[in-house]
């Protein structure tokens, strides 16, 4: 930093600063000392950056430059599904923050908060720089700010541009691990039946997982019958007439007493199993998605910016994928045979 200050005639602190685009330092300064660094081939050393910012976090542990914003924006009236997810990515972006040395803050975003651009200028104002954003209420989600002052991640697939750094369930294993593990059950015909937004939330990973699963059991007794609907009962009631599946792996917990009323009326057992199994559906059997380890994990990627001193919208997003766990339950014993 030294070579950089002495360059373009500014001191160390004015370079440090501007490195790790402190909203202090003007613009153009900002610039001068980027374009000195690059043309002298400076880079930051990331273990000392660390360093730093573990002795700035004890020296200030309560000060805003040590909170990370995590941004909600769901409404507050909300799915128990939706509601026992978001709360399970907050804890456990919480207790990863704490252990290094951070606070969570949370913030609100769109109709029940504050706007993209405000939320952005209150967050620069009080120098908080690690920002999350949790998933958005739908899939298709923008962002229209540089945010360039801030190092960020996001939860999941809903936000579709930009694209930042993401931490979310490896949903292409936890349909496998599901239908393995019903095949292990003794079920041969095993439906899945998922409603169109969520297999767009998650960029058609459901759908073609599924299809995958199709090809590899082609030729033998297991089947895999396949509904992607868009709402109401008749469309998912047509297809258990037709398919008569002996269980149904799906994503909404409110298909459970649908599935019982129509499965009496053909007169057969379905079982059921959920590929978001939260706390409250102990029971139940499923996929546990991990989700306070997601939350952890995007805590995991803003810090890795700010100790890099890597800022602003990145050109090559990486994406931390957690795999989950089955979870046998009283959904889905197993087929009973004899």
């Amino acid at each position: 930093m030294k070579h950089v200050a002495q360059a373009i005639g500014v001191s160390i602190m004015t370079v440090s600063l501007a490195l790790r685009r402190a909203p202090s330092i003007p613009a153009a300064t900002r610039e001068r000392v980027l374009a000195a660094a690059a043309k002298l081939g400076y880079r930051p050393n990331p273990m000392v950056a660390a360093l730093m910012a573990g002795l700035r976090g004890r020296r200030a542990r309560n000060k805003a430059v040590h909170v990370i914003a995590y941004v909600e924006s769901f409404p507050l009236k909300r799915s128990p599904q939706e509601a026992a997810a978001l709360r399970d990515y907050r804890q456990g972006a919480a207790a990863a923050a704490a252990k290094h040395g951070y606070r969570l803050e949370i913030f609100h975003l769109g109709e029940s908060g504050l706007q993209e651009a405000r939320l952005e200028q209150v967050l620069r104002a009080r120098g908080i720089r690690g920002v999350i954003f949790s998933p958005f209420p739908s899939p298709g989600a923008t962002l229209n700010q540089s945010w360039e002052n801030h190092a960020l991640a996001s939860i999941g697939y809903s936000l579709r541009k930009p694209v930042l750094h993401r931490a979310m369930n490896h949903q292409a294993h936890s349909m496998q691990l599901a239908l393995a593990a019903l095949v292990d059950l003794g079920y041969r015909t095993i439906g899945v039946a998922i409603p169109r937004p969520q297999n767009e939330r998650v960029e058609r990973i459901w759908l073609s997982s599924v299809l995958l699963a199709q090809r590899d059991y082609e030729g033998t007794e297991t089947r895999f019958p396949l509904l992607i609907f868009d709402q109401g009962g008749r469309p998912l009631s047509t297809w258990l007439r037709r398919y008569r599946p002996e269980v149904v792996v799906t994503t909404e917990r409110e298909l459970l007493p649908v599935l019982r009323r129509i499965g009496r009326a053909i007169q057969q057992q379905v079982g059921f199993v959920h590929l978001h199994i939260t706390k409250d559906l102990a029971d139940w059997s499923g996929v546990d998605q991990n989700d306070e380890r997601i939350g952890a994990a995007a805590v995991d990627l803003v810090l890795e910016q700010l100790q890099g001193n890597d800022f602003g919208i990145p050109k090559n997003a990486k994406t931390v994928l957690i795999e989950g766990r089955w979870l046998p339950g009283k959904t889905a014993p197993g087929r009973k045979t004899g």
